[in-house]
């Protein structure tokens, strides 16, 4: 059975609604630290929801806030925020590389040595 012109571009999300979603962007780069709490609830739940195709752009996003917030409470040492920041800046940065190398990507067909014993 062919799948219809709709049907085949369709992918599961874990918002609701695109409105949840652009408010908890909105939300994410607000200057109140209590907004970007929640948003940073609401992408939690959302990956539970979505565990295996969560958006890796929006965690690594997430990751980046999550760390202005504990660095502007004061609660971590500096070499906890470093840990913190290095971490989800090496993220991001994997995830712009493999976006970059994915079409450069070819797989080579190693041949096979019948030869060996």
């Amino acid at each position: 059975m062919e799948k219809k012109g709709s049907e085949k571009n369709r992918h599961v999300v874990p918002w609701l609604t695109k409105a949840e979603m652009d408010q908890v962007r909105d939300y994410l780069y607000s200057m109140d630290s209590s907004l970007q709490g929640v948003a940073l609830d609401r992408i939690s739940a959302w990956r539970t929801r979505c565990t295996d195709s969560f958006p890796v752009a929006m965690d690594c996003t997430a990751d980046l806030v999550r760390c202005q917030m504990r660095d502007l409470s004061g609660q971590l040492t500096g070499e906890d925020l470093i840990m913190m920041y290095g971490t989800a800046l090496v993220r991001f940065v994997n995830l712009i590389t493999e976006r970059q190398l994915k079409p450069l990507c070819v797989t080579f067909n190693r041949p096979s040595n019948t030869s060996e014993s």
